[in-house]
């Protein structure tokens, strides 16, 4: 997969991503906030994207973005298919997830997750969008013996919320 980075006036370049994204997830962010290490900025806000609908998350703490593209840090979501909240679900794309490549190494792996509205399987399918991006655990070092960081690579993600068109009645 590649990675294409556009960068806006005043913005680091690790900061604004379009298209796939890759190296720069991985290598700046992710492993950066697993290993502890000070984010540039600290720009990307920490939440549970799947403890409720898109439309409910923190939208506006993500200010450095494309128009309707959101990062956030949070949990892996759960190996099910459907996470469910108050008034939808998420539910895993079926073609899976895919890994990340950078110099012939996989970094890491994406995974897709569409919002829908009402309850499965009868959802009506909205135009919220998930890619959670985990970290290959080959990819960081790390000690062994080191099970805190061990425990942010199984669980920390980085996540882009993003939406289409806007249909009608949900806003």
């Amino acid at each position: 997969m590649g990675m294409e980075v556009q960068t806006r006036p005043s913005t680091p370049r690790s900061l604004i991503f379009s298209g796939l994204m890759g190296t720069a997830v991985f290598r700046v962010l992710v492993e950066k906030k697993i290993l502890g290490q000070q984010l540039p900025l600290d720009i990307i806000p920490t939440t549970d994207v799947y403890a409720s609908s898109p439309d409910k998350l923190p939208l506006d703490d993500f200010k450095r973005g494309l128009a309707n593209e959101w990062f956030f840090f949070s949990t892996r979501s759960k190996d099910d298919d459907v996470i469910l909240t108050e008034n939808g679900y998420y539910a895993a794309d079926p073609e899976g997830t895919d890994p990340v490549r950078w110099m012939n190494n996989t970094v890491g792996y994406v995974k897709t997750l569409n919002f829908y509205q009402g309850s499965p399987p009868q959802g009506t399918e909205t135009d919220w969008m998930v890619e959670e991006f985990s970290v290959n655990p080959e990819f960081v070092p790390v000690n062994k013996d080191d099970h805190s960081t061990q425990e942010k690579i199984a669980n920390v993600v980085v996540c882009k919320v993003s939406r289409g068109e806007t249909e009608p009645g949900w806003d």
